[in-house]
């Protein structure tokens, strides 16, 4: 029986660090930001450059829900849907009206 309830909680906090800890195998938003984002949104680069504060939290959604990178052809082979998903979260938590603005932009 003990056995039993160690896999089991060794399973539960196994899939728990999976799925919501920051092991070498997750990404977070803001690292994705400052990759992907700043392979073109930096100084010298093809868009202008930004930071999460540069708009609020609903104009980012908006900019998200319209898919205005779709107007960029090869985005799709530089960010996947997930990727993007991070990166939107990470700029509407750290947007001018949040909680938690973030001014650092890409350089």
């Amino acid at each position: 029986m003990g056995k039993i309830i160690f896999f089991i909680v060794f399973f539960i906090t196994l899939s728990w660090v999976c799925l919501f800890g920051n092991t070498p195998y997750t990404q977070d938003g803001e690292s994705l930001f400052t990759e992907k984002c700043g392979s073109c949104h930096k100084t010298g680069g093809e868009a202008a450059i930004f930071s999460p504060v540069k708009y609020a939290g609903s104009q980012w959604e908006r900019f998200f829900d319209k898919d205005k990178h779709k107007r960029k052809k090869d985005i799709g082979d530089k960010i996947t849907s997930n990727e993007l998903e991070m990166i939107k979260d990470f700029l509407v938590k750290h947007a001018a009206d949040s909680d938690r603005p973030i001014a650092a932009g890409l350089r």
